[in-house]
């Protein structure tokens, strides 16, 4: 096997390696457990984010055009990276206060981290289909993991059987793109739809496309001819169904508010943001660059479903009394939100996908964690009702609260309002007027249950009757850091966007 080969999948290599040894260490019995798994977990992160900054000079294709290694990689790598630490950190108070054990949750992160991975550097659809199902599975185990609550064994449930269904229809897709263009790599596709490429020779190993000019693609004889077109529709028809799924767009979001509410409050708050990542960034490369010639074809589906699930999620939040179920459709409409950015087919929509990810996933990971420490002991506390007059009772989560609420509805000077700045810039330049005038509209509904919730805060008498847990150190640390990133992002995006920016224009085809 080449060094360059082994140097590409270092990183997952060094997650899976650590979560073997974090499940070992799990399996001691000393109340420093809790500590040691969380420690080692971290560093195992530390040592993967190096092995992808070591990456650098090997930028190519690596396994026989399987794996890519380039800076749009690298970014969601960097980015998974940072999720999973703040997830690891936050989860220690509350492992320790739900009294679960730390090795086998530390470890299934780590292995959802490594699939995620896989995922954004796949030149291969196979491949990306294993690294969909490592993380999902992993993610699975994790949202049922308070066995003792009736709730989280139905999300985990109904996340194993809707995955299930959606991981068919992708794979089916798989199988009719292959039909058209017999191959699976994306680079490959990307050649042979564009005219460039003879959909018979992908099926052999070739380093570059055929000499000679532009070879137009196999036609087949009357009166089938347009055959191959309307396979092609339906293949990406599928292989949008099953990514719709990962990201919770309308219609296929009906199991987002279920799995959140019986999930974990850690694992809610990583799920709603890792594997979103993870499943944009491979739609990104899908349809972005494999399928990009056949952009006229899959738009119109895109725009209607980013209006929907715009519109859907804040709508159906409205009236959400319960924290998890109202962020859970938080997200949905966020996810319309980065659709719109999609939607542009442009470098510039690109850069705001990936500025908005990071920007959510603090924000996001920052109120998910509020709530786990409010939510008490078998998580008996998320109703909106408990955190009445928190505000007075524990200003630090009150405070936080409300800057990642702020943030989330879009208020300036947080990372937030820049993500939908430039989601809506983008949609602005490739004149889809409508799809922003939808998108600002839903933004405005937005803000009604985001500013309810601190509302009841501050505005209501304090529930007494809400135990209220002392703020552990770690947790502490991910808020402080969480707050620290929205206002950074939301007032110097410069680093931040600049990376997104070199990451984008590094995806093929745009």
């Amino acid at each position: 096997m080449p060094f360059s080969d082994l140097i590409a999948i270092l990183p997952e290599a060094i997650l899976v390696l650590t979560g073997i040894v974090v499940m070992l260490a799990g399996t001691v019995p000393r109340p420093a457990a809790t500590r040691w798994c969380s420690t080692l977990s971290l560093a195992g992160l530390a040592g993967a984010s190096a092995a992808t900054l070591y990456q650098r000079p090997f930028y190519g294709l690596a396994f026989s055009g399987m794996f890519s290694l380039d800076r749009f990689g690298v970014f969601f790598h960097l980015l998974f990276f940072i999720i999973t630490a703040l997830v690891v950190l936050a989860s220690r108070d509350y492992l320790r206060q739900q009294r679960l054990p730390a090795g086998e949750f530390h470890a299934l992160l780590l292995f959802a981290t490594a699939g995620m991975g896989l995922m954004v550097s796949a030149n291969e659809l196979v491949l990306l289909l294993i690294g969909l199902e490592i993380s999902s599975l992993s993610s699975c185990i994790l949202a049922g993991y308070r066995p003792a609550v009736g709730a989280g064994s139905e999300s985990a449930l109904k996340y194993f059987l809707l995955g299930s269904f959606a991981t068919a229809f992708f794979l089916y897709g798989i199988a009719l793109l292959y039909g058209v263009t017999a191959t699976t790599k994306l680079t490959e596709i990307r050649a042979i739809l564009s005219g460039g490429r003879n959909a018979v020779s992908a099926s052999y190993p070739m380093d570059s496309p055929l000499p000679g000019g532009s070879i137009t693609p196999i036609q087949m004889s009357s009166p089938f001819e347009q055959f191959p077109d309307l396979l092609l529709a339906l293949a990406m028809g599928l292989i949008f169904v099953g990514f719709a799924f990962r990201i919770s767009a309308v219609p296929f979001q009906a199991w987002t508010p279920d799995v959140y509410q019986g999930a974990p409050a850690p694992v809610a708050a990583f799920l709603s943001t890792g594997p979103k990542a993870a499943a944009f960034a491979a739609f990104l490369r899908v349809f972005e660059m494999s399928l990009a010639a056949s952009a006229g074809q899959w738009m119109p589906v895109l725009w209607a479903s980013a209006a929907l699930t715009m519109i859907f999620g804040n709508l159906a939040a409205l009236w959400q009394k319960d924290m998890k179920r109202l962020l859970a459709y938080s997200s949905i409409a966020h996810a319309g939100y980065i659709l719109i950015a999609f939607t542009a087919h442009a470098p510039d929509g690109v850069a705001a996908i990936l500025f908005y990810l990071v920007a959510f996933a603090f924000m996001n990971i920052g109120a998910f964690v509020v709530v786990s420490n409010i939510a008490g002991r078998d998580e008996r506390y998320v109703r909106l009702s408990d955190y009445s007059g928190l505000g007075f009772r524990s200003p630090l989560l009150a405070a936080s609260l409300t800057i990642f609420l702020l943030a989330l509805a879009g208020i300036p000077l947080t990372g937030g309002f820049l993500g939908k700045f430039y989601v809506f810039r983008a949609a602005l330049r490739a004149d889809l007027i409508w799809l922003t005038v939808v998108g600002v509209l839903s933004s405005a509904i937005a803000a009604y249950y985001y500013l309810r919730v601190l509302a009841v805060m501050y505005m209501e008498k304090p529930n007494n009757a809400t135990p209220l847990q002392p703020v552990g150190m770690a947790t502490r640390c991910v808020l402080v850091l969480c707050v620290c990133a929205t206002f950074a992002l939301g007032l110097f995006p410069r680093v931040a966007l600049a990376m997104a920016v070199r990451a984008a224009q590094s995806l093929p085809g745009l």
